[in-house]
């Protein structure tokens, strides 16, 4: 844990947890970014990169996927640090009125203000629906991005109908011994360049398509050595098996926030909507984790609760200064923030 309390930790990478992130940076405030999944964009990577969003102001039209780069763009002068594949299991207020966060992989975070912004919940992976694999996950089972040395030399299947699979089959097939890549459907998910490049490796003779579903997990003396799959004409065929990498999507999985000690309705919140302070003075909740009079889940709602959160901790932290309103387009302190003009103070 680190000893020195992070200014503010904010929980969840989506939209609003990266402009969170933003606003508390224009107030000079240091943060970190805790995110379950292994990489940022929330629901808007997660499931519906590819939709076109219209009711961004100023922005007639953008994709789902490009509005959460585009977050991450503006987010960079803050180097802002992020946190992937960690999820908050509990959050303990401390008698100094900081926070103890404890985590899935047994690392804790200690931070003067939490901001909850997990949207629908902490995404976590689909898994197949196999008996006796449960036991081979993190050795030869792997539901998230594998490291190149686990691969070496090694035969390889790969499954699921997701980008994020076809991308696993891109990265690894100079590492594997051989690659067989099995999906469901019938059309592969509409990524261009990544099917493009699938059907080139394929052509090339390094990774082997199969059309198809797995059946079954051959396990011997708690080792996968095999897989029965199904096909698309109905044949059932048994292909060797060292590594098993299953990137089926995710799915949300909403945290039971009573557990932290915060009043929720429906488990969802409750903020009072100045601030978007929760019942545990401290700690936040924005986005759609949050319950308030008038609440709408919309993306520009999240991101005006982000803002006044930022005020809100700012106001805390420099209780002896009033925190004025600035705008980006005159103040020399913001521009400075940003990396648009020196800061000659250092």
């Amino acid at each position: 844990m680190n000893k020195t309390p992070i200014d503010a930790l904010i929980i969840g990478a989506g939209p609003c947890g990266i402009f969170q992130a933003f606003q508390l940076g224009l107030q000079g405030i240091q943060c970190h970014i805790i995110e379950s999944r292994e990489s940022a964009g929330g629901q808007c990577n997660e499931l519906y990169a590819d939709k076109p969003i219209y009711d961004i102001p100023g922005v007639p039209h953008i994709l789902a996927g490009d509005l959460a780069n585009q977050l991450l763009t503006q987010l960079k002068p803050f180097n802002t640090q992020f946190h992937f594949n960690t999820t908050i299991t509990d959050v303990k207020p401390r008698d100094d009125s900081t926070f103890t966060l404890h985590t899935d992989n047994s690392t804790t975070y200690h931070g003067r203000h939490v901001i909850v912004a997990s949207g629908a919940g902490a995404f976590t992976p689909v898994k197949l629906r196999l008996d006796n694999v449960a036991k081979l996950e993190q050795k030869q089972l792997f539901y998230t991005s594998v490291e190149a040395s686990q691969c070496a030399e090694k035969q390889v299947i790969i499954t699921g109908d997701t980008p994020a699979a076809i991308e696993e089959v891109i990265k690894h097939h100079s590492d594997a011994k051989k690659i067989i890549f099995i999906h469901r459907k019938r059309r592969l998910p509409d990524v261009p360049n990544l099917v493009g490049q699938l059907h080139q490796l394929e052509q090339q003779g390094v990774v082997e398509i199969i059309h198809g579903k797995i059946t079954e997990a051959l396990v011997v003396d708690n080792r996968l050595t095999g897989l029965r799959v199904i096909d698309n004409e109905k044949q059932t065929n048994t292909i060797e098996a060292d590594i098993l990498i299953a990137r089926l999507g995710n799915s949300p999985k909403m945290q039971d926030y009573t557990a932290w000690g915060v009043q929720t309705t429906r488990r969802h919140i409750d903020v009072g909507a100045a601030a978007f302070e929760s019942s545990v003075p401290g700690l936040y909740a924005i986005g759609d984790i949050n319950q308030y009079a008038g609440k709408r889940k919309l993306i520009l709602c999240g991101f005006h609760e982000a803002t006044l959160v930022a005020f809100a901790i700012a106001a805390k932290l420099n209780p002896q200064s009033p925190i004025h309103t600035q705008y980006t387009t005159t103040s020399t302190q913001l521009l400075k923030r940003l990396g648009k003009i020196p800061d000659t103070t250092s």
